[in-house]
């Protein structure tokens, strides 16, 4: 019986022959990172722009039905929102089942105004004032 295994010993040099990688050295890469650092409205320009944008000038980051779990994934400054508004599900594990509408209405809310709240502090933090701590 014939084997098809190899059994002749290759060395690492002949196996990765010819895929070295031309890199820069180090204090070029670092000193091209220092000299022109990404603002954060650079980082965020054109990101949001195809969100939807409502009479008062806020984007529609989230809308009612999207699922808490779903939005804080989202949106992680969301949760900020979330809080300052009473609805503490942002923790909880039933909040990757329940809709933003499902939870305003369990924690005696009016979903519209959730939604206003979110999104207006979304609009701010990451639009407006990116890179902020509020």
């Amino acid at each position: 019986m014939e084997s098809n295994i190899k059994t002749d010993f290759v060395s690492w040099d002949e196996v990765h022959k010819g895929t070295e990688k031309e890199t820069e050295p180090v204090s070029e890469a670092v000193s091209k990172e220092a000299s022109a650092p990404e603002t954060p409205t650079e980082k965020t320009a054109g990101k949001y722009d195809d969100l939807p944008v409502d009479e008062d000038g806020i984007r529609q980051f989230i809308t009612k039905d999207m699922l808490i779990g779903d939005v804080i994934e989202l949106y992680p400054e969301a949760a900020k929102a979330l809080l300052s508004v009473g609805m503490h599900c942002v923790t909880c594990g039933v909040a990757l089942y329940e809709s933003v509408e499902e939870a305003s209405y369990v924690h005696g809310l009016d979903p519209d105004d959730v939604i206003k709240v979110v999104n207006d502090m979304l609009t701010t933090e990451l639009i407006e004032h990116p890179g902020e701590t509020f």
